[in-house]
């Protein structure tokens, strides 16, 4: 349990890339392990509309009310992998995989993902970074993840 995972992650693909702590760690490179995809996610902004409860509004009275909310079909795919993230960090976690978690995510992203993790996961959780780095070379992630995880003032 000697490193750090920082997970970068946007609604449809997340990548995790394991620092050594400072203490234990010196001389090791950081890893960065498989990554999630979620192709669910990638769906076009037609189909993310075309299953959407219709609204409808009651036009009599001084008030309009609509009777059926709407949730898109690309807020629900990134809230189920939200959820699978989760369980991947859960299952590390319990597995003593990393010490401490770092959270790199697109901005509308981030709170799903938090809002999924469990307690105990999220006791984990040492910063939140809210950026989109998924698509990244790996060279220059781990360059500008060094750069965001210098000690700020």
């Amino acid at each position: 349990m000697d490193y750090t995972w920082i997970l970068v992650a946007d609604r449809a693909r997340a990548r995790i890339v394991a620092k050594p702590n400072p203490v234990i760690g010196n001389g090791h490179a950081w890893q960065e392990l498989d990554p999630l995809v979620f192709p669910e996610a990638r769906v076009s902004g037609r189909e993310a509309t075309t299953d959407k409860p219709s609204r409808s509004f009651d036009r009599k009275g001084s008030g309009r009310h609509a009777m059926v909310a709407e949730v898109s079909a690309k807020e629900e795919a990134a809230e189920r992998f939200a959820k699978t993230v989760a369980k991947v960090l859960e299952k590390a976690r319990t597995n003593h995989l990393y010490e401490s978690l770092i959270l790199v995510a697109e901005p509308g992203f981030l709170g799903t993902l938090q809002a999924n993790l469990s307690p105990q996961t999220a006791k984990k959780v040492i910063d939140k970074i809210p950026k989109d780095l998924t698509t990244r070379p790996y060279k220059e992630l781990t360059e500008d993840l060094r750069a965001l995880l210098r000690p700020r003032t």
